[in-house]
């Protein structure tokens, strides 16, 4: 397809048993690292990205135009191994209330100047971002080393003009078992959220209210410390929150409802419970928990890392904070329940929640309105809250009664692409912006518009290209309805209608992208894009045969690969994920030996995943995974050097690495195979799952990869049986 990529944003056919409801047209597509989205009362669409891009698009016709790059502090594509700022970068959006007629948005960032993320409000200077007119609110400090993440970031507007703002727990998870990160030794504060969430006096791993004013913001009535009160900090409404992903505010009641994304023991100990994540509801200011309590008050004992020893158990109704770190009360407010809780296996108290990875998120609560040009849910959902989970794909809906108490809940939509936020606009349709397939560096984020199905499907476009600048639109419709078929040209800020009918010649100086747009007698549309800057990649796509929704280990399954690849290229993977919240998207070494690797410059020639100037670490471990002679095999290589096996380039003796260094390295290396297949050079065919790995555990997955030089991965999860 020459230097462009046609990228259809159509209607999704649901599973069976939803389509009767709802259907779905992408109205945007290509968002790189999509964070959140904000819906202006004209119906445009405002996202940011995660490494600094703010957009505006507009639904009907699928424009998409970037209106100010943030500078940030972020995790990038130059350096995908990096241990710093996991999780920073462009974090939160929200438009001002009265947004049409002040042009004001807030965003909360990672400061690229300081150790900190920030909240501002900015204007928009004929359509596009003023920096200049950057007005700061809060500055949190925080931490960016040692895989320390969790900054949550959601911002949210209530009716009555107050802002949230969600901040996560800003630790370490990694380093202390799946239970509570606790960790109070000296050199350990980046694994210790009681120096953060559990102190009533730091910011962070809170939802923070405040009322914005001109030059500032002052602090509302009814938060958790009153302005004053020693040893806090009065912009707290919620304290003990670990990773607050995403902020929602009933219009009605203003309570708020967040997701908590919950640690990682897939099983309870003597140090603490089993992981929950958490759908979180606060009608008034309190504290929810973390890191002393989890899930439906369920206690974390007082663990000394030193010596392992556990100590006193947590009392919910008067939790403390023993903390050499922690800076506010040592008594601290009773802790509140979750709303809805549910670990990786599956759950007692929510068992249509399912099983799997999870990463919790709420989304609005829906109203019945007669006179509402759309009501997704029926007269008998009234006061129903939505609910969507990261990981697991899908979404659910949760009925309220008239006290907010939970009533039931459904399922409500799945095959999701990593749901990211969820937004109701004031007819009543709800927009999705969906993430992308990968943990980080995604090309394929997108919107969907989700509107009711009244019986008449949305038209389905793609669109070919032709000769030179030619560009042809293929129109599915069910219904056998004549469409219009009509033609847009983006570039910059600039949005305008150049062709109509299926078929369009463009001139030489083209634009950002072209659209066409397809709508039926009814008034239903189907939006295709195409890409027309340079270095857009094709599009492999993965059909597992029979959609399987559970595999075991050592199962065949059927597949087929498509997509511009040569076929000796092709490569299909397996991986299985043992239940975690926090799989980055690919195998990765153990820490230990990573920390070597990186002392030794040994990532200078090789990475994991991706070939550089050697082989990836991965390919590597897949070749020798059957020889018992490969440890000493390479350890002689890493020793004398070596060349011929992975191309022209040979690797030179290894004279920093000593004896001891070189086994820890290539076990670690070798490692990378265990819980994996693969098939090679086969565009269909059957892939062999591997047997069970040490690690396997309740709640686990498979993630399945199709992969080739020069295009963009397909990539899919199944639950592991």
């Amino acid at each position: 397809m020459s230097r462009f990529t046609a990228l259809f944003t159509s209607t999704l056919l649901w599973p069976a048993s939803l389509i009767a409801g709802w259907q779905t047209t992408f109205v945007a597509s290509d968002l790189r690292d999509p964070m959140e989205i904000s819906i202006a009362s004209n119906g445009d669409l405002y996202v940011i990205e995660r490494e600094g891009r703010v957009l505006r698009v507009q639904p009907a016709t699928g424009a998409m135009m970037e209106i100010g790059l943030i500078p940030v502090t972020a995790l990038r594509a130059t350096n995908k191994g990096s241990s710093w700022a996991r999780e920073d970068g462009l974090l939160g959006l929200a438009l001002d209330p009265q947004f049409e007629r002040n042009q004001r948005m807030y965003l909360y960032y990672s400061a690229p100047d300081k150790m900190l993320n920030r909240l501002s409000r900015f204007t928009l200077k004929n359509g596009t971002i003023d920096t200049r007119s950057e007005q700061m609110l809060l500055e949190i400090p925080t931490d960016r080393r040692d895989k320390v993440c969790h900054q949550a970031g959601s911002l949210a507007f209530g009716k009555d003009g107050l802002l949230y703002l969600s901040t996560g727990d800003n630790t370490n998870p990694f380093e202390s078992g799946g239970v509570a990160p606790i960790d109070d030794r000296e050199d350990r504060d980046h694994a210790n959220a009681m120096r953060s969430a559990g102190n009533t006096n730091d910011l962070r791993g809170k939802v923070l209210r405040i009322k914005p004013t001109e030059k500032g913001y002052d602090i509302p009535k009814g938060n958790l410390f009153p302005p004053g009160t020693a040893k806090t900090r009065p912009e707290i409404y919620v304290m003990g929150c670990r990773n607050p992903f995403r902020l929602s505010v009933d219009p009605k009641t203003q309570t708020i409802y967040w997701g908590e994304v919950g640690p990682d023991a897939g099983n309870p100990s003597p140090k603490g419970p089993a992981g929950h994540d958490e759908i979180n509801q606060a009608k008034s200011a309190g504290n929810h928990g973390w890191p002393f309590l989890v899930g439906n008050n369920k206690p974390y004992p007082i663990v000394d890392f030193t010596k392992g020893a556990v100590g006193a158990m947590t009392d919910p109704a008067a939790p403390k904070n023993p903390s050499k770190f922690n800076t506010g009360l040592e008594v601290l407010p009773a802790a509140r329940a979750a709303f809805i809780w549910y670990p990786y296996s599956a759950s007692a108290e929510f068992p249509l929640m399912g099983q799997g990875g999870r990463n919790a998120m709420a989304g609005p609560v829906f109203y019945y309105d007669a006179n509402r040009k759309y009501n997704l849910l029926s007269q008998e959902d009234d006061r129903t809250l939505l609910t969507y989970d990261w990981m697991r794909n899908k979404a659910w809906k949760v009925k309220l009664d008239e006290q907010e108490n939970f009533v039931k809940m459904e399922p409500w939509l799945e095959g999701l692409q990593h749901p990211m936020d969820m937004e109701m606009a004031a007819d009543g349709s709800i927009y999705l912006l969906e993430y992308g397939a990968d943990w980080y560096f995604n090309k394929n984020g997108r919107i969907r518009h989700i509107t009711p199905d009244i019986g008449n499907k949305a038209p389905q476009v793609t669109i070919k290209t032709g000769a030179g600048n030619s560009f042809v639109a293929e129109v599915k419709e069910l219904e056998k309805e004549n469409c219009t078929v009509v033609w847009y040209l983006t570039k910059g800020l600039e949005d305008r209608k150049v062709g109509e009918g299926t078929k369009i010649e463009l001139a030489n100086k083209l634009g950002d992208q072209l659209r066409a747009v397809a709508t039926d007698p009814r008034g239903n549309r189907g939006i295709a894009r195409v890409l027309l800057s340079s270095g857009s990649q094709p599009e492999l796509s993965l059909k597992l045969k029979g959609n399987p929704q559970q595999l075991g280990f050592g199962e065949n399954i059927s597949f087929t690969i498509e997509g511009a690849a040569d076929d000796k290229d092709i490569v299909i993977r397996a991986r299985y994920i043992p239940p975690t919240g926090h799989d980055a998207g690919g195998p990765s070494l153990a820490t230990d030996a990573a920390k070597l690797i990186t002392a030794k410059q040994c990532l200078a020639c090789h990475q994991v995943e991706t070939p550089s100037v050697g082989p990836a670490y991965l390919d590597v471990a897949m070749r020798y995974r059957d020889d018992k002679q490969a440890l000493a095999r390479l350890q002689q290589k890493l020793k004398i050097g070596g060349g011929g096996v992975w191309g022209e380039i040979p690797m030179p003796p290894q004279a920093a690495v000593n004896e001891q260094e070189s086994q820890q390295i290539i076990q670690a290396i070798l490692g990378l195979s265990e819980g994996m297949g693969e098939l090679r050079g086969k565009r269909q065919g059957t892939l062999t799952l591997p047997a069970a790995p040490a690690n396997a555990a309740p709640g686990g997955a498979w993630e399945i990869v199709a992969q080739a030089p020069n295009a963009t991965n397909a990539k899919t999860r199944v639950n592991c049986k």
